[in-house]
């Protein structure tokens, strides 16, 4: 059997579904040659506008999250874990400001985290995301300097963005910054340092939340409908997932006064919810490659009421761990000890996810895919975690998905 092929091109990325959206590709090739554009069908994608040279599109799979990632454990480990990674410490956390708690999605720990970055004078500046874009439901990369604004990025913003697409503006301040992303963001941050020396320079640390999936907007559409509303036609000026307690409530607002409003469970189990399909092959959505990871901390892995927000935190590097330390001892953040197993049991479908992460990408090969370049992530060890009956089941329905056409389209979660 010859080998399967690997990724070549940036429109073999998109096509094939293994596009992300973080828009990095647009940062390593001419300005202007890609940028990012909705699809008919809900997709953030980039674009080329021109024929790509060869050079450019093995520039943009080299750093591509989507098809590239190295996770850490082709290097010496202090103390690792094959699901979780290098676990320097563990703790189940919040901000100890009650504003920032209330306010953040699940307990504020990277605001807070941010806030001590800034204000220790560590970084110059915060990469996250905030409201902007097409519509309420879409989001724009900002760079946060005065630590009272980084709230207008908390809260999770369930729909498609682009953070990496400013990495190079990031990067022409010439200054010290830290990112506050989803995993594959950071994936792809760690690529470009590895090709990039400005890159390993000024980007000096990288948070991480734990990410259920980025899904279509779609999904909040859905949403409004059930509510009443025409999304589309006249859409929300304003629109939270949830926030103001946790889960929190989600919510959207127009201009003219007009609200609607219901729970997170609400918005999730309803309907069935669409995401892209990269996202149901992740081989890393807990942020082995931050610096600090950090999510919900919801005993039993899902809400069962609302809670004051409650973080599980792993630190997974050297300064990880300072910085961390800091954070605790400054009165940032407020915790009590806990375990990974504790932290596991509150994500397990994060668990599962990295379990089968290889089974679920060696079906979409066997589908006639391109393989994509995923090492050093533990896959054997994860793997060995479940029965061999389990594995090939789940790497024949990959497989099944792909021959039915599967592509760069929404699928069902």
């Amino acid at each position: 059997m010859s080998p399967a092929r690997t990724f070549s091109t940036l429109a073999e990325i998109v096509r094939n579904g293994y596009c992300l959206s973080c828009g990095l590709c647009t940062q390593v090739v001419e300005p202007g040659a890609v940028d990012m554009q909705f699809t008919r069908d809900d997709q953030l994608r980039p674009r080329a506008r021109r024929t790509l040279s060869d050079a450019e599109n093995a520039r943009i799979v080299a750093v591509c999250p989507g098809v590239s990632v190295r996770g850490p454990f082709g290097r010496e480990l202090a103390n690792p874990d094959p699901v979780w990674g290098d676990i320097r410490a563990t703790y189940e956390g919040w901000a100890t400001d009650p504003g920032i708690r209330y306010r953040a999605s699940a307990g504020g720990v990277m605001t807070a985290i941010n806030r001590y970055l800034l204000e220790s004078g560590r970084a110059d500046f915060i990469v996250q995301v905030r409201p902007g874009g097409p519509d309420a439901l879409t989001s724009e990369p900002v760079f946060v300097r005065d630590p009272e604004q980084l709230l207008t990025g908390a809260q999770s913003r369930y729909a498609p963005s682009a953070p990496l697409s400013a990495i190079n503006a990031a990067l022409a301040t010439g200054e010290k910054f830290a990112v506050s992303l989803k995993p594959c963001d950071v994936a792809g941050v760690r690529n470009l340092q590895g090709t990039n020396p400005r890159a390993a320079r000024q980007i000096v640390f990288a948070t991480a939340m734990f990410c259920g999936t980025v899904p279509s907007r779609e999904t909040s559409w859905k949403f409004l409908r059930r509510k009443g509303e025409d999304p589309q036609a006249d859409p929300p000026s304003a629109f939270r997932w949830r926030g103001n307690g946790c889960p929190g409530a989600t919510k959207a607002t127009w201009a003219d006064g007009r609200e609607v409003s219901g729970t997170y469970n609400d918005l999730w189990n309803v309907e069935r919810w669409t995401t892209q399909f990269r996202c149901k092959i992740c081989p890393d959505a807990i942020g082995l490659q931050a610096d600090i990871a950090t999510g919900d901390f919801w005993p039993g892995g899902a809400p069962t009421k609302e809670t004051p927000g409650e973080n599980g935190i792993i630190a997974h590097t050297g300064i990880g761990a300072e910085v961390l330390g800091d954070c605790i001892g400054g009165g940032y953040l407020t915790v009590r000890d806990t375990d990974l197993e504790t932290i596991a049991a509150s994500q397990p479908h994060h668990v599962r996810l990295r379990q089968t992460f290889a089974a679920r990408s060696a079906g979409a090969t066997d589908g006639g895919l391109p393989m994509p370049s995923f090492h050093d992530l533990a896959a054997e060890a994860c793997a060995a975690m479940l029965d061999q009956n389990d594995i090939a089941e789940t790497r024949r329905g990959t497989r099944a998905r792909v021959a039915a056409g599967q592509g760069d389209e929404c699928t069902e979660f």
